[in-house]
């Protein structure tokens, strides 16, 4: 049975980009991002929209999130505007970042609004890069119908326009998506089509690209020693270019056609290198399947003990990112390892796991060839015996068939009435575990709110009391003892000092009680709303440790009660952690109110942290944070990176 190749695929457009980056145009691309960023505060309208396009562009693939803020903005003003143009590229953009996720439900709902909007524009190319792209989510989906009925549109029109870069690009995509389906005629075809198109555009990256599928799809075919030279040329291509993550693949491919043509040392030779450069740049599929190929090998050299350690590896990567395909080939091989060695209970209990995962995978495949077989069989029988029977004898049989047809439809008309009492039972069940969820988090939202509630109450009280009880007696005490240092004579400096200090430290407690009682529940947050509240807040900040700027867009009205107060305090403990934690120089705060709701971003130019760790070692805050927000139905992302500076993004629906 053969194994499902991982290769080196073109399939998108944005692959063709990722490929170019390099850690000097990275650091080119961070310094054209804060110059459009500086460039955003200070233009407006259609000059606006193009920089929040541009950097929606340009942070599509290392920060996701953050381009996503940027196209949503876009997309808001655009409807506003009713500007049909900034809104397709703004959906554009937005399926791209969603796409660099391998969120493709996402980017094809993303996409399927931008074909709308092209084709009602009558941009015919465009309209094929955007077929192209629902291509490819097709393909990621598992659909192979709509994903070669995209395809065949973009490529007809990339061909009426004799648009060879776009020819190519659908070619290696289709290419691909035939592999999948092992139609290697077709697969042959359209990545020659597209190498020979290449090469006349002299575009060497994308020449090794095409040589690299080519060499994939001719170990299938056998044709081991064009697997070879075209692995080992597109080897030399990108090793000359510097592209070297892509590596790994020709390395595979090149040591497997050296395995099947017996030269077991070069096989073992670029095997080894494979694995190397695959865990070099992280690459885990294509190491689970590097790990797979070598324990065969070294099952078949008898070397047990090295391919029972590289097919176990290769289960457990495979295993931890879900490829499921790996997975059963490497219990396979290890069903195989164990059955040679002797313990056959160890490879019984590896060949009917790797049998589960292979029906659970080719089910559709198997049932069709089966129904393919069962058809021929009695088409041929049937055949057999209309030339075999007289007359006499083909009424007879036709009586019989005519009688088993009525049975077969009677077995069908049972079999379909138990379907739907299935479907009913179950749709009945799963109704009522829909219901009870629904309650349960009913009940959950409410003692959410109660518990916020009794907290905010709480926070008033306490307040109060500090306020109106020992405030009071703290501003009592301080009247009377003033007047009693007026008129008490003193022995000597000493004595007069330490009352001086104990007026002083009577002061201090004044102060501190009254900050304490404004922080718990600020008046200006009860009176004013969270805008006010926030500018006083703001506005205790020392100016020259951190300068802050505060833009509002859009509230000009009170938000509920609730939902002020728990903004204040996110707000509160965001701003609080970067004057503790961030040694930032400036801190940006932007708050938008419309019609889908209240948007807040909060971004500073501090030194930023490590996303990942952050979410390993939550503390206590950054919990408060997320579940005071969770309970408005809202929405907390942060965006970070070392030296790169944070934006917390924060979004309350209607």
């Amino acid at each position: 049975m053969p194994m499902h190749q991982t290769i080196l695929t073109v399939k998108k457009a944005t692959v063709f980009i990722l490929l170019c980056i390099s850690s000097i145009t990275m650091a080119m691309g961070q310094s054209k991002i804060d110059s459009l960023k500086e460039a955003l505060n200070s233009q407006k309208d259609k000059k606006r929209l193009a920089l929040l396009l541009e950097l929606c562009w340009e942070y599509r693939y290392h920060h996701p999130d953050s381009a996503r803020m940027y196209g949503y903005q876009a997309l808001k003003i655009a409807k506003t505007q009713k500007n049909i143009h900034i809104e397709v590229e703004a959906l554009h953009n937005l399926a791209v970042t969603y796409e660099a996720q391998g969120n493709y439900k996402q980017s094809l709902a993303y996409n399927t609004a931008a074909l709308k909007l092209r084709q009602q524009i009558g941009d015919e190319l465009k309209t094929a890069n955007t077929l192209n792209n629902i291509g490819i989510a097709y393909d990621e989906l598992g659909n192979f119908t709509l994903s070669l009925k995209h395809y065949n549109l973009a490529y007809h029109t990339y061909k009426k326009y004799r648009n060879l870069e776009g020819i190519a690009l659908v070619g290696t995509n289709l290419g691909i998506l035939f592999k999948a389906h092992r139609d290697y005629k077709n697969v042959i075809k359209y990545y020659r089509e597209a190498n020979g198109i290449y090469q006349k555009l002299k575009q060497a990256r994308e020449v090794a690209f095409t040589e690299a599928n080519l060499g994939s799809v001719y170990f299938y075919t056998k044709q081991y020693d064009s697997c070879l030279y075209y692995s080992l040329k597109a080897q030399k291509t990108f090793k000359q270019l510097n592209i070297l993550q892509f590596l790994p693949v020709t390395y595979v491919n090149a040591g497997m056609a050296y395995g099947e043509l017996g030269q077991t040392q070069k096989a073992i030779d670029f095997l080894t290198i494979a694995i190397d450069l695959n865990v070099k740049y992280n690459n885990r599929k294509e190491l689970a399947f590097a790990r797979i190929y070598f324990a065969k090998l070294m099952l078949k050299l008898k070397r047990f003990k090295e391919a029972t350690a590289n097919a176990q590896q290769a289960v457990e990567g495979a295993e931890a990112i879900g490829a499921s395909n790996e997975v059963m080939e490497g219990k396979h091989i290890l069903s195989k390892i164990y059955a040679q060695q002797g313990n056959f209970d160890k490879a019984y209990q590896l060949f009917a796991s790797a049998t589960k995962i292979k029906d659970s995978l080719f089910q559709k495949d198997k049932t069709e060839t089966i129904s393919a077989y069962q058809v021929r069989y009695e088409t041929e029988k049937k055949e057999e015996k209309i030339k075999s029977l007289n007359q006499q004898s083909l009424i007879q049989q036709l009586k019989i068939k005519q009688s088993n047809l009525l049975l077969f439809i009677s077995g069908i008309v049972m079999v379909t009435g138990l379907i739907i009492v299935y479907f009913i039972l179950n749709r009945r069940k799963l109704k009522a575990r829909a219901e009870l969820q629904t309650e349960i988090n009913k009940q959950q939202e409410q003692t959410t709110k109660a518990v916020l509630s009794a907290e905010e109450n709480e926070r008033i009280r306490i307040a109060a009391d500090l306020h109106d009880g020992v405030g009071q007696l703290l501003s009592t005490a301080l009247i009377s003892f003033n007047g009693l240092v007026k008129t008490y004579q003193y022995i000597d400096e000493h004595e007069k000092e330490k009352t001086k200090n104990v007026l002083s430290l009577l002061n201090e407690s004044y102060d501190e009680m009254r900050s304490i009682s404004h922080q718990m529940m600020p008046n200006a947050l009860i009176k004013a709303g969270l805008t006010t509240a926030v500018k006083d807040f703001l506005a205790k900040i020392d100016k020259d440790q951190l300068k802050v700027t505060l833009e509002t867009i859009g509230l000009n009205t009170r938000l509920d009660a609730q939902v002020e107060s728990v903004l204040y305090r996110v707000i509160q403990e965001t701003v609080n952690n970067v004057i503790k934690h961030a040694n930032a120089n400036t801190l940006n705060l932007q708050f938008l109110k419309d019609e889908d709701g209240v948007s807040i971003t909060i971004e500073d130019d501090g030194k930023g942290f490590d996303i990942a760790l952050l979410l390993q070692n939550e503390g206590i805050g950054l919990k408060n944070m997320v579940s005071r927000i969770a309970f408005l139905k809202g929405t907390i992302d942060f965006d970070s990176a070392i030296g790169k500076g944070t934006l917390v993004a924060i979004h309350i629906p209607n």
